[in-house]
């Protein structure tokens, strides 16, 4: 790794450029850094090993207003996510040609200015790295903050952003990450990488990836290494503007369809499958570290489980998951603060059942082989 690579990823970035929080293998969760130097070092300290610095700057907000544009996206296309297919591999990159594509076609919507007579910029050349396990994309967008305008303003969604709403404790901003990396993918990219802006980490080129070393392969084959390199210009956010709209609107529909069926327990259900309210797989999970999907445990399954099944009070069930997210951090480190993550968790689990073996099949397939893997189901 040069201090090339990392001029490289910072020119994704909109002032200011620091300080800004990055992570590597050995740091204890994410730490800031106020220069190419100082982020240089901590690589090299590291072994280069999981270097990966936020594509948002450290702060993003003044006294609860958000100042910060949604002007990066982050795509984790994972050769996992395609594991049910013969050929993994092959469908990864048909997933990535399909990715590329959308981009230049949304890009070639931009109109000429007819004073001028000018042609369309046909310009959609996002950066793509290998990362190991997969393509990340990286697609910087030239972008405003969406709250400033009323049409995006939290109290059109109010079902959405509910103490009990599945955004709840993120802003519209970051919800159109989620929307755009999906939207670009055709709803390809990894399903359980849920955009915000503190936890966008991205990784620097010709770094080590820590899963590949964990394989057993060799430093080259778990080097990160650059596919294409972005040209330079940035996709105007209002070429996704009206599909957001579209978008956030059938979201909050069916939000409130799902918050009026009241999804809450069946005690007689559980009383008779699980007399002693110990569901086995979920016993096995809290006892088996993995390394991927940790936040999507915690919020779907663990605390869930814990609150709803268990019936444990809250500082007992924040106490175990907090343990089980340390064996965890052992096998490879966590890129959140567990406790505010089981605190937000804690608040809005209210009486919602954990996700069954069943959706995770349907639905999280990387996370279903996983389990599978750890003899956890």
């Amino acid at each position: 790794m040069r201090i090339e690579d990392i001029e490289f990823i910072l020119s994704h970035f909109e002032e200011p450029l620091f300080p800004r929080k990055m992570m590597t293998s050995i740091s204890n969760g994410q730490f800031s850094v106020t220069s190419k130097e100082e982020i240089l070092q901590r690589c090299r300290e590291s072994n280069y090993i999981d270097c990966r610095i936020n594509a948002y700057p450290e702060y993003t907000e003044y006294k609860g207003i958000v100042r910060q544009p949604p002007n990066f996206v982050f795509i984790d296309l994972d050769k996992s996510r395609f594991s049910k297919y013969k050929d993994p591999k092959k469908m990864l990159d048909f997933a990535l040609k399909n990715t590329l594509k959308k981009l230049l076609t949304i890009s070639q919507e931009i109109k000429p200015h007819a004073k001028h007579n000018q042609s369309p910029v046909r310009h959609a050349n996002p950066t793509v790295l290998w990362s190991g396990n997969g393509y990340h994309v990286y697609v910087p967008i030239q972008a405003t903050v969406l709250e400033h305008y009323d049409q995006f303003s939290k109290d059109r969604f109010p079902s959405l952003f509910s103490p009990t709403g599945k955004y709840l404790s993120l802003s519209v901003s970051e919800v159109f990450l989620k929307f755009a990396k999906d939207h670009f993918t055709d709803a390809k990219a990894d399903s359980l990488y849920h955009p915000r802006y503190r936890s966008c980490l991205v990784r620097f080129p010709n770094t080590l990836n820590s899963k590949c070393l964990g394989q057993g392969l060799s430093n080259e084959a778990s080097k990160v290494k650059i596919i294409q390199k972005w040209d330079g210009h940035r996709l105007p956010i209002q070429l996704l503007t009206k599909e957001f709209r579209r978008w956030i609107t059938q979201e909050e529909i069916n939000e409130k369809k799902r918050a009026e069926k009241k999804p809450y327990l069946s005690k007689s259900k559980y009383a008779a499958t699980h007399p002693n309210n110990h569901i086995y797989w979920i016993e096995n999970l809290l006892q088996t570290p993995v390394e991927d999907h940790r936040k999507f445990c915690l919020w779907r399954i663990v605390i869930p489980y814990l609150v709803n099944i268990r019936r444990l009070p809250s500082e007992e069930a924040a106490k175990i998951a907090s343990e089980w997210l340390q064996k965890c951090d052992t096998l490879r480190k966590l890129d959140f603060n567990p406790h505010i993550y089981t605190q937000n968790d804690l608040k809005r689990v209210k009486e919602y059942l954990p996700s069954s073996k069943e959706t995770l099949k349907q639905n999280q397939t990387g996370l279903y082989d996983i389990f599978i893997a750890k003899n956890i189901l």
